[in-house]
């Protein structure tokens, strides 16, 4: 007994640790998956959710990287031609672009031999339409950012109720009878919060790109509107 205890007296406590910590690791990563299942069934379109809001977020993420993408020198070499009376060429050098600034001032430049008015008016409507290209399915994260935490809260008032049902049944108030309740609460709810703060998030960083492509189209609109004005002084003088 002596020299069996001396043995275990000389195992190393780091190593023992070492082990212990390794041995925890190993059953976290084993049981986190099991342990997320426990949420319940509220887990299935909360997931649809997620992927959904992911998916919406880069996809409008990429769009108004390419639709929203500035030039400056662009813009100031259509400008030039609209100086230079050179409406057609603008109209040409505008169409050959796929940006949203292109097609606001391509819509302006067709109306330009109109009233000011006219143009005016064809800027802003064509300015509505590509925001509304811009704003395409952020509907989506906008519904997720609501729903998510409510589905949530919806696997909670389940979970409550899987709680006292077993506690009814069994009519015994211990610790394995209401386990699985409060795992399918607290689950479902982490998840649907988790859920909604990423679509709400990704809502608005989307909303706030959107927002500074708007603020370009109506600088680039005033500037064409006035070199419009000017180009018409031009020829009445």
């Amino acid at each position: 007994m002596m020299n069996l205890l001396s043995i275990i007296l000389q195992i190393p406590t780091d190593s023992i640790a070492n082990a212990a910590a390794s041995a925890s690791a190993a059953v976290s990563q084993q049981n986190y998956f099991l342990l997320l299942l426990k949420g319940g069934w509220v887990l299935l379109p909360l997931s649809v959710l997620f992927v959904m809001s992911n998916y919406v977020f880069i996809e409008r993420w990429v769009s108004i990287n390419i639709l929203g993408k500035v030039d400056a020198t662009w813009v100031a070499r259509v400008n030039e031609m609209v100086a230079e009376g050179k409406i057609d060429k603008a109209i040409k050098f505008c169409n050959e672009r796929q940006t949203v600034y292109a097609k606001v001032l391509a819509a302006g430049l067709e109306s330009a031999h109109g009233e000011d008015i006219e143009v005016q008016d064809a800027l802003q409507s064509e300015a509505r339409q590509q925001i509304s290209i811009l704003e395409k399915s952020m509907n989506v994260l906008g519904i997720s950012a609501s729903i998510a935490p409510m589905m949530g809260f919806l696997g909670t008032i389940f979970g409550v109720i899987k709680i006292f049902y077993n506690i009814s049944v069994t009519n015994d108030l211990n610790i394995a009878n209401i386990s699985d309740g409060l795992y399918q609460k607290m689950i479902s709810s982490g998840a649907g919060l988790f859920v909604g703060i990423i679509a709400y998030a990704g809502y608005y960083i989307l909303n706030g790109r959107i927002d500074k492509v708007v603020v370009r189209i109506d600088k680039y609109s005033n500037d064409l509107l006035k070199e419009i004005r000017n180009y018409k002084r031009g020829i009445k003088a």
